[in-house]
């Protein structure tokens, strides 16, 4: 199974501070890779690297068989990003932005409002669907930029903290729609500091400190907590020092 991403030696640094020292990382299709480590850690400044937000001062990225360095905007296509603070256009409504995402994309239209129909349910956002962003509270509009990044039908997409101001039910969506994506062959990476959230959904879980790996858990190794959160943080804490 070819690759969707493959990240080697990554090195990014703001002025003299290192965040990412040499960091490498290979995506499969179908599969959930979840990002840990403190504050500051390096997860977001990760994720906007493998968008292609940000060049790397060293390493090599590859998008299948494109080179994401020199080509960083068709690399992009095959991805959608949806970050801490997604910049949506705020005098738009989440209708709208779906209507822009249909004709950036080329989706199939009756089948996309059929699953924005859906989705909003299941993340109770049906009836802000025609409020203009700006009207809608932060959480809202967190809600929004998800419902977009599951209906772009993307091959990767990259979530900064996606569980932040979700409330039970919709957190639990959440998972939901990242577990029928990932059985359709989308790769995912979760940037999150969430024990719990992360045994439900995660295929790998990585942690990130000092710029480095220093835990790497693939799936046999987290079925071993058995969903026991305490423990697994645990491993986590002594994996960021």
């Amino acid at each position: 199974m070819s690759a969707i991403l493959q990240a080697t030696g990554l090195v990014q640094r703001y002025g003299e501070q290192i965040v990412l020292a040499g960091v490498d990382l290979t995506l499969q299709p179908g599969q959930v890779t979840v990002v840990l480590g403190e504050n500051g850690a390096g997860k977001s400044t990760l994720l906007r690297t493998l968008a292609c937000e940000l060049a790397p001062f060293e390493g090599a990225l590859q998008m299948g068989d494109r080179d994401a360095i020199r080509q960083p905007e068709q690399a992009a296509r095959q991805l959608i990003h949806v970050a801490q603070h997604p910049p949506l256009a705020q005098q738009l409504t989440p209708q709208e932005h779906v209507e822009a995402l249909l004709a950036f994309r080329g989706l199939p239209v009756a089948e996309t409002h059929a699953r924005m129909q859906a989705i909003a349910q299941a993340l109770r956002i049906d009836g802000v669907l025609n409020r203009p962003v700006r009207a809608l509270s932060g959480g809202t509009a967190h809600k929004v930029a998800l419902m977009l990044a599951f209906l772009a039908k993307t091959p990767l997409v990259l979530l900064d903290e996606p569980h932040a101001g979700l409330d039970v039910r919709s957190a639990l969506a959440l998972r939901g729609l990242i577990r029928e994506s990932r059985d359709a062959g989308t790769a995912f990476v979760l940037a999150s500091h969430l024990a719990e959230a992360t045994l439900a959904v995660a295929d790998r879980a990585l942690v990130l400190a000092k710029g480095e790996w220093t835990l790497d858990l693939d799936a046999s190794q987290l079925a071993q907590f058995q969903g026991d959160a305490r423990q697994f943080e645990a491993a986590v804490l002594r994996a960021m020092g």
